[in-house]
C-alpha cells in the first residue's frame, strides 16, 4: 500500500513531476550555496574542506540541472524553428543580456565587497554576448544548447549522446579547453542536457525504481568514486570526470525521487517550480549579506554552517522578492515582453471571405522552471 501510494506521488501533477522539481530544487540550492562560498572564500571564511566539497559537487550540480532541463525539450524542439527562436532563446537570451545588465549596475553602486565574477567590468559587459560571464551563464547555455538540439534533432540518438559524451570526456580531462570557462563548462555539460532530451524514460524508470538503500548506495558509489579518482590522481584520463558526472546524476535521481515520496520533501518540489527568480535574484541579497558577514569574525562551526544556512534562507525571499515585482508592474524581469513574444495564428475560426483575418492571439511564454 505504502509503495503504491509512493509511486502514484512520482506521477505528474499536471504537466508537473514532482521528483524533477525536487532535483531542481536542490540544484538550485547548490548554486546558491557555491556562489555564497565564492564570498566566503574570499573574504577568508571558508574552511578549506568546504572549499575542496563545494569543489567536488561541481560535479553534481550543473549536470543535474542540465538533465532536469532535457527532460522536457523534446516538445519544444519538435516545433518550428520560429517557435523555437521565440519561445526558448529569445526567452533565455533575453533574460540573460537584462540580468547581467541589471548585475553590472548593482556591482557599481554596491562598495565594500569584492565581487568575485568582476560583474562591473566594462569589458566584460560588452563582450557578454559572445563571452558569457560566470554568473549567468546558465540561461546563455540554455539557448545555445536548444539551438544544438533544434539543429541535430533529426541526427540518431547514439550519436548525438556519443559525440557529446566524447567532448565532454576530453573536456572533463582538461585536454579540449577554451579561452571562456563558459563555453568550457557548455562543451563539457551538453551531453546532460542531451541525455536528459533522448533518455526520459530511462531516467523516469531510475527514479520510479528509488528505494532508500538504492540512494545510499548511489551516494558511497559517487563519494567514493570522487574520491579514488583524487587519490590515484586519475582526473586526467579521459572518461573519468564523465563517468563521476553520470554517478553524481544517478544519485541526484535517486534521491529526489525517493525524498519527493515524503512530506519532508515538498518543500524541495514547491521551490521546483520557481527556480528562476532564485538563480535571477539571489545573487545580490547574498551579496547584501556579505556586507556584514565579511566583518565578523565567525567561529569555525558558523563557517561550516553558512552556506548552507545563508541557500536555505535566500531562496524564499528570492520568491517574495518575485512576487512583490511583478505585483509592482514588472514581469518582464521574469518573462519576455508580450510584445516580443510569438504570436501564432489563431486557426480556430477560418476567415471568412471578404473579412478582415482573424485576430491573432498570444502563446504565453512561460518562464523556465529550469534555469
Amino acid at each position: 500500500m505504502t509503495q503504491a501510494v509512493a509511486t502514484d506521488r512520482l506521477r505528474p501533477v499536471g504537466s508537473r513531476v514532482e521528483w524533477v522539481d525536487a532535483a531542481k530544487a536542490i540544484s538550485i540550492l547548490l548554486v546558491v550555496v557555491h556562489h555564497t562560498m565564492w564570498f566566503l572564500d574570499n573574504a577568508g571564511l571558508a574552511p578549506a574542506p568546504l572549499v575542496a566539497a563545494n569543489t567536488a559537487l561541481a560535479s553534481f550540480r550543473m549536470p543535474l540541472f542540465f538533465v532536469a532541463s532535457g527532460l522536457f525539450a523534446a516538445a519544444p524542439l519538435a516545433a518550428p524553428w520560429r517557435t523555437v527562436l521565440h519561445k526558448r532563446v529569445a526567452l533565455f537570451v533575453y533574460l540573460y543580456v537584462l540580468w547581467t545588465f541589471i548585475r553590472f549596475l548593482f556591482w557599481l553602486a554596491l562598495p565594500g565587497v569584492t565581487d568575485p565574477y568582476d560583474s562591473a567590468n566594462p569589458m566584460g559587459l560588452a563582450w557578454a554576448l559572445v563571452l558569457p560571464g560566470p554568473g549567468m551563464w546558465f540561461l546563455y547555455a540554455l539557448a545555445v544548447f536548444s539551438v544544438v538540439g533544434k539543429l541535430i534533432r533529426r541526427a540518431p540518438m547514439w550519436l548525438q549522446l556519443g559525440a557529446s559524451g566524447v567532448l565532454s570526456a576530453l573536456v572533463g580531462a582538461e585536454i579540449v579547453q577554451f579561452e571562456s570557462f563558459s563555453w568550457t563548462f557548455m562543451a563539457r555539460y551538453l551531453f546532460f542536457f542531451l541525455l536528459g532530451y533522448h533518455a526520459r524514460h530511462r531516467i523516469e524508470s531510475v527514479a520510479r525504481s528509488s528505494s532508500g538503500l538504492k540512494v545510499v548506495l548511489a551516494a558511497v558509489a559517487a563519494a567514493g568514486g570522487a574520491a579514488a579518482s583524487v587519490v590515484l590522481n586519475v582526473r586526467g584520463i579521459p572518461g573519468v570526470a564523465l563517468a563521476l558526472n553520470v554517478l553524481a546524476v544517478t544519485f541526484g535521481v535517486l534521491f529526489a525521487a525517493w525524498i519527493a515520496r515524503y512530506r519532508i520533501g515538498r518543500p524541495l518540489t514547491l521551490l521546483g517550480r520557481h527556480t528562476l527568480p532564485v538563480y535571477l535574484i539571489h545573487i545580490f541579497f547574498v551579496a547584501a549579506i556579505m556586507t556584514g558577514v565579511q566583518h565578523l569574525a565567525l567561529p569555525v562551526a558558523a563557517q561550516y554552517a553558512a552556506p548552507l544556512v545563508i541557500a536555505v534562507v535566500v531562496a524564499p525571499v528570492c520568491l517574495l522578492t518575485r512576487r512583490v515585482l511583478v505585483a509592482a508592474g514588472a514581469p518582464w524581469l521574469f518573462d519576455l515582453p508580450s510584445r516580443l513574444a510569438y504570436r501564432a495564428p489563431n486557426r480556430a475560426t477560418p476567415a471568412q471571405p471578404g473579412t478582415a483575418d482573424a485576430p491573432t492571439a498570444p502563446i504565453p511564454v512561460v518562464p523556465p522552471k529550469n534555469a
